[in-house]
């Protein structure tokens, strides 16, 4: 389903890491591989709990002289829990709540980003006088002053983006597969099923919490689910579980884009683009499975897949 640009204010909280240890220490404690991140990097990561299951998930912007988190709601937890675990490190978070967040969301956005004169190349991270830009696979948010950030909402409209309400850019996000905390990134759910390991996880780092369910199941085991897109028959609500065992589908967040419907819906672990693993629903797309997961040596056999 193509998404026309749709910019709007995004419920995020901005925090600032800064101290020599920075990325030594968040590379330690999180999914994704920063340890040796060069500034100008945009990507995200997870906290993950014991057994793999994600508790938190930030973007994060690696600039010159600190790192810059965009922290949801939803993982106020994971802020507390970092700030709080430095002991020795030398990594200092400070709340930046002068700051706000706008979210650009499209199939594309380069067109009006370059326009905008904002950077264009999906996992960058740029600062556009005080605005940092982190730029991915659907859209950009922009992190800086409410002044500056009018500014750039004035040019990127003027480039073609719509300005948007929250409901709108929500299901902007449900059409491009951005699974959200809680109703998808949840407890019992891990990154693998969430289609979150090409973003958010990073095969070849050290050691980190999560890490060996993590690599159990991508090396040994099968997913339980896998997330989707999908197309959803009238009458079909979020909450709503057909079928059940090994064959359940689970719709968790279904919305409306200019006059479609889809929905977001965990789906059994062999389906595939275009089947219909229960009435009425529909596979447009498998969150996360166009993309290569960053560390993974294909030299290296799995024995999920002899």
């Amino acid at each position: 389903m193509h998404v026309a640009p749709l910019l709007g204010p995004a419920d995020r909280r901005v925090v600032e890491v800064t101290g020599a240890d920075r990325l030594s220490y968040l590379d330690a404690v999180l999914s994704q591989r920063l340890r040796d991140a060069e500034p100008g990097t945009a990507t995200a990561a997870l906290e993950l709990g014991p057994h793999g299951e994600p508790t938190g998930a930030l973007e994060l912007a690696v600039l010159d002289e600190r790192v810059v988190l965009l922290v949801p709601p939803a993982a106020e937890g994971t802020l507390e829990r970092l700030s709080g675990r430095t002991f020795l490190s030398e990594a200092t978070f400070e709340p930046r709540d002068d700051r706000q967040v706008l979210r650009l969301r499209a199939s594309d956005a380069g067109a009006v980003l370059a326009a905008a004169g904002l950077p264009t190349t999906a996992g960058t991270a740029a600062e556009h006088g005080r605005v940092v830009v982190l730029v991915h696979d659907h859209g950009a948010d922009l992190a800086g002053p409410a002044d500056e950030l009018d500014e750039l909402t004035t040019a990127l409209v003027d480039a073609g983006a719509t300005r948007a309400e929250a409901d709108d850019l929500d299901a902007a996000e449900v059409a491009l597969g951005v699974p959200r905390m809680p109703e998808e990134v949840a407890p019992g759910r891990l990154p693998e099923e969430l289609g979150l390991m090409p973003t958010h996880v990073h095969l070849d780092k050290g050691c980190y919490p999560g890490q060996e369910a993590v690599a159990r199941m991508w090396m040994l085991g099968r997913p339980r689910r896998r997330l989707a897109v999908v197309d959803p028959a009238a009458g079909l609500v979020a909450g709503d579980v057909l079928g059940e065992g090994r064959t359940k589908v689970e719709l968790t967040r279904v919305a409306e884009l200019d006059g479609t419907r889809v929905a977001l819906a965990f789906v059994p672990p062999a389906t595939a683009e275009g089947d219909e693993p229960a009435q009425g629903v529909r596979v447009l797309r498998l969150v996360g499975a166009d993309h290569d997961v960053p560390g993974h040596d294909p030299a290296v056999p799995r024995r999920r897949d002899r």
